[in-house]
């Protein structure tokens, strides 16, 4: 009997022992992914959770959030700025390591999702913040919580004082697309710019000035060189960052030192999605994106930041290899997401404008006052009634004040020569009239495509007729319909174009321009700019001609003797050229430049013809070639996105008979 009894006994204590040691392994793998989570490590912490069969408050999350399918929603997407990659993967824009929750993060929208319901029941602050998950990343928080409802109960309640302190600092009710337009002489935006400003319920426009803004922009080194500059910004070698700044110091950059014009562009928005963006830009702050000057540069990513209140309308899929401002204002207007623009001039239109509005001999007075200084006009305006003197003592102050911030930005209070002004100005009991300024006729959402294709036809003297096929991706020539763009400046990038000889039968590479920049200003007795271009181009005459590589830069004056006259210009002029036709194959050629430019019609049908006469001379340095290039055009636009142009040549070249050729093209942009 014994020998039976005992294993007996042993076997029932072996199962009672198995049965406690298997209690106790399940309650220490439901504390283990919270300990996990703790710290940091989100990934085992979403294992162990998903094996737990003690504490299930993490597993009943992920179990919610699977079966809801929220990880494949447009909206985590744009959280997390993730792109399709091909082989239907998923990879994020983010750059910064410490923004993503999972190890997988930045190319599994699953496992960031699971790895941030993971981490809000840590209580671990982490760099570079110092913060928990739970209030770092509150526009994702508070999203899970409306999609999962009851079962986020399980979580963890705390206080996150940083993000209220932010919030209610802004008290933001409205968030504005300000625009500062294009302008070649600002290598980093010359395409234009585009940042939010964050203004409040009920505000007067005269205080806006005093609003908050969002700006996304290359953070560059102070001292990197001009080569660097370009290499890095076009590889992606700058870090892109957010930075909330006070609007008037961005305005301050642009419309006072820059010269631009800005246009503001309410975006429609309800109080939820203002939150909603203003909780994503929080989030977003310290991290960074590679910053790409085409591509991921300013306005794409402040349309990535936007995309979050409009998740079902993915804004960035419009944009690949390359983001112009203006077309981000079209994305946004196409959708019917922004009203309509408000133009805020620049202060030199403003102070043109001022100027405009004063008698010959007020402007006169003004005129001298800015050359020789308030004393040496002292007595002519104490002859002066109160508003006249007025008038000019307020055109003295704006012009100072504007000099003062052209020579430092940073500039702050008031020059001697500004409290000089102001104090004579103050003793005048007339209240300033603000200055008509006429705004653009149309404004840059309603300008031309940035992409351009074009098909033309040359007539030459003896020589063989010509087809050809052009296309340019960006921006804007002097030929091209003017309405938005404006008169004075044209950029192109990239314009290659495909020449077919009739006579031969014979497809050619015609021309491939990689950059050329035109800023033509006219120069009036105030403000005095040096007008400029520059061009790096491959070109080739005919099927049969050699080559000519040239790197051309010249500068010069242009005068305008009222707004609608015509525009004179003329250049001093060098060529590095790459020839090898030539027996001094790579040399210099010096020469001048000049011409008009013009547009007939104001009004309406501003930017609709505009024309030009062109002549250049060259010489090459060592040698007695000479080549002479004369020029007539005229460019028709027929609608927004299609135009006509008539060009007229006449070319003489050392030992080369005078060659006359006509041409015909028309140009679709888009």
């Amino acid at each position: 009997m014994h020998s039976l009894i005992v294993p007996r006994r042993l076997l029932s204590l072996t199962l009672y022992l198995l049965i406690i040691s298997h209690s106790a392994a399940a309650h220490a793998t439901g504390a283990d992914w919270l300990t996990a989570s703790n710290r940091g490590e989100y990934d085992l912490a979403v294992t162990l959770a998903d094996q737990s069969t003690a504490d299930k408050r993490l597993q009943n999350l992920l179990a919610k959030a699977r079966t809801l399918e929220l990880a494949d929603t447009s909206q985590w997407r744009s959280f997390i700025h993730y792109k399709p990659t091909v082989g239907n993967g998923w990879l994020s824009q983010v750059d910064a390591p410490h923004f993503f929750l999972s190890e997988r993060g930045k190319q599994s929208p699953q496992a960031e999702l699971d790895a941030t319901l993971a981490a809000f029941f840590s209580e671990q602050a982490k760099a570079p913040l110092r913060l928990t998950a739970y209030c770092r990343f509150v526009a994702r928080r508070i999203w899970l919580t409306e999609q999962l409802q009851e079962a986020v109960a399980a979580l963890p309640k705390a206080e996150c004082p940083e993000f209220q302190r932010y919030h209610e600092f802004l008290k933001a009710h409205q968030l504005t697309l300000v625009f500062p337009t294009a302008h070649p002489n600002s290598p980093s935006s010359a395409f234009g710019h585009t940042l939010l400003r964050i203004d409040k319920k009920d505000q007067r426009v005269e205080s806006r000035l005093l609003n908050m803004s969002i700006n996304f922009a290359a953070e560059v080194p102070e001292d990197v060189s001009s080569t660097a500059y370009a290499i890095k910004g076009l590889a992606g070698g700058f870090q892109g960052k957010y930075r909330l700044l006070p609007y008037h110091i961005k305005l301050r950059e642009y419309g006072q030192i820059e010269n631009r014009d800005t246009w503001e562009y309410p975006l429609k928005l309800s109080q939820r999605q203002v939150d909603l963006v203003l909780r994503h830009a929080y989030e977003m702050l310290i991290s960074h994106f590679d910053y790409y000057f085409f591509s991921e540069n300013c306005s794409y990513h402040l349309l990535s930041l936007i995309e979050v209140a409009f998740p079902d309308q993915p804004l960035t899929d419009d944009f690949g290899l390359w983001t112009i401002p203006v077309d981000t204002i079209r994305a946004l207007d196409e959708r019917n997401l922004i009203s309509e623009g408000e133009f805020v001039p620049s202060s030199v239109r403003t102070l043109k404008a001022r100027r405009a509005g004063l008698s010959p001999e007020l402007s006169a007075l003004s005129l001298a006052g800015l050359n020789s200084g308030l004393n040496e006009i002292s007595e002519q305006l104490d002859a002066l009634d109160s508003e006249p003197q007025a008038a000019v003592l307020d055109l003295l102050a704006d012009y100072e004040r504007y000099s003062r911030l052209k020579m430092n930005r940073s500039a702050q209070g008031t020059s001697e020569t500004e409290r000089q002004i102001l104090s004579r100005r103050s003793k005048l009991r007339v209240i300033s009239q603000a200055p008509t300024v006429e705004a653009p006729e149309a404004p840059p959402e309603r300008g031309h495509g940035t992409s351009r294709l074009g098909l033309s036809y040359r007539s030459i003297e003896q020589g063989a007729d010509q087809l050809e096929l052009s296309y340019r991706p960006a921006y804007h020539d002097f030929q091209d319909p003017s309405a938005a763009y404006g008169s004075n400046a044209a950029i192109e990038l990239g314009l290659l174009s495909m020449g077919y000889e009739q006579q031969t039968e014979r497809f050619f590479l015609r021309r491939f321009t990689l950059v050329s920049i035109e800023s033509i200003e006219p120069r009036g007795p105030v403000f005095k700019p040096v007008s400029w271009h520059t061009t790096l181009q491959w070109d080739r005459a005919t099927a049969n001609s050699r080559h000519e590589f040239t790197f051309n830069v010249g500068a010069g004056v242009a005068y305008q003797s009222s707004r609608r006259a015509p525009v004179f210009f003329a250049f001093g002029e060098s060529d590095w050229v790459d020839a090898p036709a030539f027996k001094q194959r790579r040399h210099l050629r010096l020469g001048v430049s000049f011409g008009l430019h013009w547009e007939p019609f104001t009004g309406p049908r501003s930017g609709r013809i505009r024309s030009g006469i062109e002549y250049q001379f060259r010489r090459q340095i060592g040698s007695d070639y000479e080549q002479s290039n004369g020029r007539a055009w005229t460019g028709i636009a027929l609608n927004k996105n299609l135009s006509l142009n008539l060009d007229a040549r006449l070319n003489k070249q050392s030992e080369v008979e005078l060659l006359r050729r006509v041409g015909l093209e028309l140009r679709t942009y888009f």
